[in-house]
């Protein structure tokens, strides 16, 4: 193979917003994706007529995700905004409105605005519930906090959220000029919408995307990444040990999740005191499962989610909307429960191989299904299907995991190699739009050498 500017591991958000970021500055981008699609961990299929993601993706538009559509000059997608909210409060459905008094609502938001980043900081070893605290003994403040960590985070109860990390991502909201009711939102055509433009244009500007090829290894010499690994040939047997080749790169971009990037990463390579906090930092990641229903009539507004604190049975905190516009072509709608968790609190997904784990797993859901469909009794008899999501989502944004306590997208001991994901620092945010965050970084800082 050619010699490339850049080789990025991973087809996902992370490697195909770098991807196409460093092209439209005339890099020559190979990206080399393991699976016969793109997306990754927010991969799009068809499935009976209707758009289906992997999992819940509910894009934060903060100016990241639209930011880098607007650098390389093409259109963003269609987004349908969810911009409206009730709480299951005293037994029925209320609007959020109706529970915060506005004058709690100003003196929360005042406070957090007068907030420098200095003091964002400090504040990211602190639970949530404890900050909030100091602004109010008003009960009902709690449940503002609620709905707003439920906004920010993915996989964290409230009493285990970062103080820091939330104020972080609410000012950064409310800065881009959003109000909070104005935050998530659906993309037409799902999450392959948003993921083909950008491969499509580092094909149109002299690179290339790889299906089915899975690296091997980066080769790493004299503290310098040179190129990465490609097994060749037909593997015969599982325990074959095929032959690699030696792709050379000026430098590399590894988008897998924390815990897997040791899979093309040699942890020789690197020192103990680094590989040993990777390891550990690893598994400590937040949860989000759910279970989608194709349904003729949604049970509520399509531009609404539905909050509840505490579940009945399992005690989780859950999120129930749809996701409009992904069941046009067969005019039918998709509606989602959705529970967010703690890595202690669901069974160690890291270990699916372990039956135990399985058993686990499949009676959560059912319970999850049970307490859910007795809030919603119109979708028990009558969805069309249902797929069940059990996932991993990131690294958990609780006290002493956020802010300083993550890595940094750059390696120790080796200059041309960087993490882009939402698991290192400099993608402090949420989701996409903190891996778009991470991409424009890792971005400037190659081309500025």
């Amino acid at each position: 193979m050619d010699k490339w500017d850049v080789i990025i591991v991973g087809a996902g958000y992370g490697g195909l917003c770098t991807g196409a970021l460093l092209a439209n500055k005339g890099k020559k981008v190979l990206v080399l994706e393991k699976g016969n699609s793109i997306g990754g961990l927010a991969a799009s299929v068809n499935y009976a007529g209707q758009i289906l993601d992997d999992g819940a993706h509910i894009p934060l538009l903060v100016g990241h995700i639209e930011g880098v559509f607007s650098d390389l000059g093409i259109p963003f997608p269609e987004y349908t905004l969810v911009n409206k909210c009730e709480f299951y409060h005293e037994n029925q459905w209320t609007d959020i409105k109706n529970i915060f008094p506005f004058e709690l609502y100003k003196k929360a938001l005042d406070a957090m605005l007068q907030l420098t980043p200095e003091e964002i900081t400090k504040l990211d070893d602190l639970p949530l519930n404890e900050w909030v605290n100091t602004i109010s003994d008003d009960p009902s403040i709690h449940k503002l906090f609620f709905y707003f960590g439920c906004v920010t985070s993915v996989g964290n109860r409230y009493n285990t959220y970062s103080a820091g990390e939330m104020l972080y991502i609410l000012k950064e909201v409310i800065e881009s000029g959003r109000v909070m009711s104005e935050t998530g939102g659906v993309v037409k055509g799902g999450m392959n919408s948003l993921l083909q433009p950008l491969a499509d244009f580092i094909e149109n500007h002299g690179g290339e995307v790889k299906l089915n090829t899975p690296v091997e290894s980066v080769e790493i010499k004299d503290g310098r990444a040179i190129g990465v690994n490609i097994e060749t040939g037909s593997r015969l047997f599982h325990s074959q040990v095929l032959d690699i080749i030696n792709v050379k790169a000026e430098s590399v971009i590894v988008t897998l999740p924390l815990w897997d990037i040791f899979s093309v990463l040699d942890e020789a390579d690197f020192p103990n005191w680094w590989t040993d906090w990777i390891n550990w930092l690893g598994n400590k990641v937040g949860h989000v499962w759910n279970v989608m229903y194709s349904v003729d009539e949604p049970p509520f507004d399509t531009n609404m989610f539905r909050f509840v604190e505490s579940m009945p049975r399992t005690g989780y905190a859950a999120i129930f909307f749809s996701m409009p516009t992904y069941g046009d072509e067969v005019n039918q709608n998709q509606f989602h429960i959705c529970y967010q968790g703690h890595y202690d609190e669901y069974p160690d997904l890291f270990n699916r191989k372990n039956a135990g784990v399985r058993k686990k797993t499949r009676e959560i859901l059912a319970l999850m299904e049970q307490e859910s469909l007795e809030l919603f009794p119109q979708v028990k008899n009558a969805y069309n299907w249902r797929v069940a999501h059990a996932a991993i989502y990131s690294i958990t944004q609780s006290p002493g995991f956020v802010g300083y306590k993550r890595p940094s997208m750059k390696l120790p001991g080796v200059s041309n190699i960087y993490l882009v994901s939402s698991n290192v620092r400099e993608a402090r945010g949420i989701g996409i739009a903190a891996v778009a965050k991470c991409s424009q970084l890792a971005v400037s800082d190659i081309i500025s050498k």
